[in-house]
Formats: C-alpha cells, sequence, structure tokens
C-alpha cells in the first residue's frame, strides 16, 4: 500500500508524512485545535485521507499545550515550507543574475 493519501488536492500530488503545510480555514468540529495560519509537518496520513500535524517548533512553541492536532482534513491545508510559507509564492520566481550573460 502506497505512503499516500488516496486523494489528490487540487491536481498536486498526495500528502505524506513529512510534509509542511499551512491551514487555509480553521479546522471544522465541534473541538477546534487546529486554526487558519497554523502550520507544521505532516506526522501521519490517515486512511480517509486527514492529516495528523505537528505545529510544534514550527507556528507554535516546543513547549505548547496544543503541540497537534489529529484528522485534520486535507482539503483545508496548502503545501508550504518550514517557515510557513505557501509554495505558490514561490512557483515563477527569478534568482537575479541566474542566467547566461
Amino acid at each position: 500500500m502506497s505512503r499516500f493519501a488516496p486523494f489528490e488536492n487540487s491536481a498536486s500530488r498526495p500528502f505524506a508524512a513529512g510534509d509542511f503545510v499551512k491551514l487555509r480555514r480553521d479546522e471544522p468540529g465541534p473541538i477546534v485545535t487546529a486554526f487558519a495560519g497554523d502550520w507544521g509537518q505532516v506526522s501521519k496520513v490517515n486512511r480517509d485521507g486527514s492529516l495528523d500535524l505537528t505545529f510544534a517548533g514550527y507556528s507554535r512553541p516546543r513547549t505548547a499545550s496544543s503541540p497537534r492536532a489529529m484528522g485534520v482534513p486535507g482539503r483545508i491545508v496548502e503545501r508550504c515550507d518550514a517557515y510557513g510559507k505557501p509554495l505558490s509564492e514561490e512557483r515563477g520566481r527569478h534568482w537575479a543574475g541566474s542566467g547566461a550573460g
């Protein structure tokens, strides 16, 4: 069985453990532990496509009382770098002086 979730996220590859993601909106449900703007690392991809995320050491201090969220729907997150910056902002960026001549 693949380590990837059984779904595609807006024409991108499925999420995998170790990916960095940022929440686009608050986690749904009566008890909210993950909020829009939180970012961290995927610790586990569940069979239903939901994600277990670790926020401590990323958007939250390592000593946070709520260091992770479990069962976050993959549809409410977007890929980001280890600093919470969405990868979509990196696409199309050209470094000065990277061309010949």
